[in-house]
């Protein structure tokens, strides 16, 4: 996965259906396993880019100071 392929909205966006779906007090505990181990995916994808992003952010203020 490059970083221009990466759609942090699209997956932000993902990881909001998923926990509206999960507060839903009539879901199946099959489902609510199956969407909590998609959310945990993409939390952690998120929480990468985001870490490779503040890298790249951080390096960018250092050469310009």
């Amino acid at each position: 996965m490059t970083k221009d392929a990466f759609d942090y909205r699209k997956k932000a966006s993902e990881l909001e259906e998923i926990v509206a779906k999960l507060q839903d007090p009539d879901i199946q505990i099959d489902e609510a396993v199956t969407l909590h181990a998609a959310g945990l995916k993409l939390v952690e994808e998120l929480e990468k880019y985001l870490n490779e992003a503040e890298i790249v952010v951080k390096k960018h203020i250092t050469d310009s100071e």
